[in-house]
């Protein structure tokens, strides 16, 4: 096939063209973000201890990570071809790994995509042999969520949004998340001594994509299993030691001492001073002026270890703070302008502390509003497990304040104890306008979505107008929402079989993308009829056409 002689042979051409023709190849650079290997938790089940763990990859590269389909393999893998653009619009092309079919998913996955693993932590800090590792873990590579709208060569909305083909990859500055809920999200500990450990994430740990920096694909951070090494274990929001620690977490992540919206109460018990000096930061937003009964407040027994607190404007300077010998610190807010707060806690002359709580009540003003644009009314269909759905919605705050969304689903439009919280959602800024759901990270059926909206005081809700629906099956002959190569839903199927379908069909057939090896005979009373065979010829063309006769 044209499309596998030019990616066996794109391996001599990348660097080269670049110099003969003139041109820079835009290759991406994928990495792990810090953020999501927080949001981990210890399960015992059936008699085995897991550590089960969120991931998330991100492309902060100049061009986008383009895969797709090719060559079938007996063994059911398939090729993927990465296709890397040029500066001046050309694109090379390489072998670059195998997609696998995910029967738990339902759909294609990039075969060892990610590596999960345990790591001991050397004197100093340092990084030791791996104890434990995850097996390598294979993912549908999507844009669900923006990672860096800065970077040059951002598109605003996206590119790959679906595994219903073979079609995947990520944008420049988009990320995939994958939820510590689904398959393979975890490392087996069960034979690990408690201790405090790297957990490190390992992106494309066999190297099978061309990158812009191959020494970047490991992050790490630090996770205590069990009991912990010494006589206090360190919380889960460790390491805040620092008001650049701090600033460096996204707001409002899982177990991000950046916290951002508190209101209209936030209390976080089990915090700890693990260790003489180890002094605990957290940020807040303050949406108004601070009256009366508007506190921060740390409460905590004396007799284990004498805590303090501070209070320090957004530059970072001390404004307060509260040094008592009772079991508790308190600090008003009253008369203190809108902003970002920081509170340092720390043990007085090095004193340590097994668990103190931490409170803040922040200020209130106008609440803010949020309107859900997405779904419309009517019911959206999306394929389960293959394709996500965008949720678009308006926050807005007549005070001018920053805002934060967190997006429910539910099977009725109503808040009754059985509404699906979306995790990655919580606390996307409002600015954002949208949200992506993965439905693998939901079962098929019927939901209305509901958005609240903070602004770090109080917050308000939404529900949509309409329904998705995540539905098991698609009509064969939906390829795409467009027949445009530059459309974002180019590859994306939308639930109709239209001339953009049979447009699309034909670019990739002509191709030779096995994407559309659909059959092995025209005849519809033959075994082969629907089966890939590994080919491109005219049964394929005919069975597609019977399908897109039949419509959807």
């Amino acid at each position: 096939m044209k499309s596998l002689k030019r990616g066996v042979v794109a391996g001599a051409l990348v660097g080269i063209c670049g110099m003969a023709c003139g041109q820079a190849t835009l290759l991406p650079d994928i990495i792990v973000t810090e953020d999501q290997l927080f949001d981990n938790v210890i399960e015992n089940v059936g008699g085995q201890r897991y550590l089960r763990l969120s991931n998330g990859t991100a492309n902060q590269g100049a061009g986008k990570l383009y895969l797709y389909g090719g060559q079938s393999h007996p063994d059911g893998t398939q090729d993927v071809i990465q296709r890397m653009y040029d500066t001046a619009g050309g694109f090379t092309e390489r072998i670059a790994g195998q997609f696998i079919y995910h029967p738990g998913h339902g759909h294609i996955h990039v075969e060892d995509w990610c590596e999960y693993r345990l790591r001991e932590v050397t004197a100093g800090g340092g990084v030791g042999e791996i104890i434990a590792r995850g097996a390598k873990t294979s993912f549908c590579i999507l844009d669900l969520a923006v990672y860096d709208s800065s970077l040059p060569g951002f598109p605003p909305g996206g590119q790959f949004r679906s595994c219903g083909t073979t079609i995947q990859g990520l944008s420049v500055g988009w990320m995939d998340i994958y939820g510590r809920g689904l398959e393979g999200q975890y490392i087996n500990i069960t034979n690990v001594a408690d201790g405090q450990y790297w957990l490190e994430s390992y992106v494309d740990p066999n190297d099978s994509m061309l990158e812009e920096d191959e020494t970047n694909n490991a992050t790490r951070i630090l996770v205590t299993i069990g009991g912990g090494t010494g006589p206090i274990d360190p919380d889960a929001y460790e390491e805040n030691d620092s008001q650049s620690g701090v600033d460096a977490r996204t707001v409002g992540a899982a177990n991000s001492p950046n916290l951002g919206p508190t209101g209209p109460l936030t209390v976080i018990p089990a915090l700890t001073i693990d260790a003489p000096g180890d002094n605990d930061w957290f940020k807040f937003y303050l949406p108004a002026q601070g009256v009366s009964g508007d506190v921060v407040r740390i409460d905590f027994e004396h007799d284990f270890g004498d805590v303090d607190m501070r209070l320090r404007n957004a530059a970072g300077t001390q404004v307060a703070s509260s040094t008592g010998t009772v079991d508790f610190e308190q600090i008003s807010m009253s008369g203190r302008p809108a902003g970002w707060y920081y509170i340092e806690v720390y043990g007085y002359s090095g004193a340590t502390h097994p668990g103190y709580a931490l409170t803040i009540n922040p200020s209130v003003n106008a609440t803010p509003s949020v309107t859900v644009d997405t779904p419309p009314a009517g019911d959206t269909q999306r394929i389960h497990g293959t394709e996500t759905y965008q949720v678009d919605f308006s926050a807005n705050d007549v005070n001018g304040n920053l805002t934060w969304v967190t997006v429910w689903v539910n099977d009725t439009p109503t808040l009754d104890g059985t509404e699906i919280l979306l995790p990655s959602s919580v606390n996307t800024p409002g600015s954002t306008g949208f949200y992506v759901i993965n439905s693998a990270e939901l079962d098929p059926g019927t939901y209305w979505v509901y958005a609240q909206v903070t602004d770090g005081g109080s917050s308000s809700g939404d529900w949509s107008q309409g329904t998705i629906t995540f539905v098991d099956e698609r009509c064969d002959a939906d390829y795409s929402g467009s027949s445009d190569p530059n459309d974002p839903n180019y590859g994306v199927p939308d639930g109709t079989a239209d001339s953009a379908d049979f447009f699309f069909f034909l670019d990739q057939f002509s191709a030779g993308n096995l994407l559309v090896d659909v059959s092995t005979s025209a005849d519809p009373n033959d075994p082969g009829y629907g089966v890939p065979d590994g080919m491109l010829d005219s049964a394929d063309f005919f069975f597609f056409l019977d399908r897109f006769i039949e419509g959807c």
